[in-house]
């Protein structure tokens, strides 16, 4: 019996090891960063950190989800035929983008060094295409495999670039992190390809222009959804480094990335692997996905009570060992950014409700009011308050999403979805 109910929890065990891992590796890069290389150093690290997770987003046209919500359901070859359709408009999108952002750099007499500008490229494309491989992988319940190539990708690298650091002193540099980040991105995709490559998955490759072209029509809603969500998740560190400079956008970097690790621990483990069944439930009745969502708020309660517990008792005895005055300085701020976390949970995976509800038109609309909100309070309270004026913006902006999204979901009509979405 024992030995049973292990296997059964084997593989979300399994995952959930996997993303703590990565979690951990991300922690301890931050940490690394501000002890060896700087705050500023840190600074631009959460700059392309934010504009390698935007990037899907901006130049996804929504299609993402949409995709997923096609594929899940679809034969093997169909399948295979529209991830690849869907990686091919990436790898297009950041073909024509990329040479422009260099133009315009070129143009401005180059305010982000060449070295640095092309190993951010690199990075916001091989991101980019790992994003969406991820979210067709969770789409075709790949899950586990999906979190394997996010450790990979995501949680194998830091661990090389800390021991590389200190055991070179001439590698803490930010070039050195860079490099070591397409490493880990590199290794990823020999991954990948091996997987397509095996069982003669590639004979299913093939494009499908017209199926994504109906897809960029119908996801006008999820792509100012996406739009909102990046700017209203990183506006806020851009703002700081122009109002603020570098030295204290890395201090928020640092903040943020403490409660980012929890709300990937609870949302990412527990709710975004859960959003095909979601999916399903919602088309089979109002009783099955009020069972679902019932059970993940109850999870996802649980773990943030005992994370952000964690992170508080943690931080302030690990802070001081850094040698970053100014961290222990605006120790109020994190404890402003933890609140803001567990609201911004709570938003989340509300989010992922309203997707599973067919509810695209709710959640643009949601979202713009979320960026706009965001924008607003950030253009106002960080040039006055500084970075409590951020924080203050990220907890007030969270616990709207999170009650506008909660309210929208609980108001889903009894009679379920409309006969297209359950079709």
């Amino acid at each position: 019996m024992v030995l049973r109910l292990l296997k059964g929890h084997a593989r979300p065990l399994a995952m959930m090891a996997l993303r703590v891992g990565t979690m951990v590796a991300k922690f301890l890069l931050a940490l690394y960063t501000a002890r060896y290389l700087g705050l500023a150093d840190l600074g631009v690290y959460g700059l392309v950190t934010g504009a390698a997770t935007m990037a899907p987003w901006l130049l996804g046209f929504g299609v993402t989800d949409w995709t997923l919500r096609q594929i899940a359901t679809m034969a093997r070859p169909d399948a295979a035929a529209c991830v690849a359709t869907r990686l091919a408009f990436t790898l297009a999108l950041h073909a024509v983008g990329q040479p422009l952002g260099w133009i315009v750099n070129a143009a401005l007499g180059a305010p982000v060094p060449w070295p640095i500008a092309f190993a951010a490229g690199a990075i916001l494309l091989l991101e980019h295409l790992a994003c969406d491989a991820n979210d067709m992988l969770l789409a075709r319940r790949r899950a586990l495999m999906g979190t394997v190539l996010l450790f990979v990708r995501s949680g194998l690298w830091p661990f090389a670039v800390i021991a590389w650091g200190l055991l070179d002193p001439a590698a803490r540099t930010l070039e050195c992190m860079l490099l070591g980040w397409i490493g880990g991105l590199a290794l990823a995709w020999l991954a990948i390809l091996g997987h397509v490559a095996a069982e003669g998955r590639w004979r299913f490759i093939a494009l499908r222009p017209d199926w994504l072209l109906s897809g960029i029509r119908a996801s006008v809603p999820l792509y100012v959804r996406d739009l909102a969500g990046a700017l209203n998740l990183y506006l806020d560190r851009f703002l700081i480094s122009l109002f603020l400079g570098l030295e204290l956008t890395g201090v928020y970097t640092l903040f943020w990335s403490i409660g980012n690790v929890v709300h990937n621990l609870a949302v990412a483990s527990l709710v975004q692997p859960q959003l095909p069944a979601m999916i399903d439930s919602a088309a089979r009745g109002p009783d099955a996905f009020r069972a679902l969502e019932r059970r993940l708020r109850i999870e996802v309660a649980g773990w943030a009570a005992a994370l952000i517990a964690a992170a508080a008792f943690a931080m302030p005895v690990l802070l001081p060992h850094l040698g970053r005055p100014l961290l222990e300085e605006n120790l109020p701020v994190l404890w402003l950014m933890l609140a803001a976390t567990v609201l911004r949970m709570g938003a989340d995976s509300y989010g992922y409700a309203l997707l599973a509800l067919h509810r695209d038109t709710a959640i643009a609309i949601v979202g713009v009011v979320g960026v706009i909100m965001s924008a607003v309070l950030n253009l106002v309270l960080v040039p006055t308050l500084g970075l409590d004026g951020a924080a203050l913006a990220f907890l007030v902006t969270s616990g709207a999403l999170f009650a506008i999204r909660f309210w929208i979901a609980r108001a889903w009509p009894e009679n379920g979805l409309p006969a297209a979405a359950r079709s």
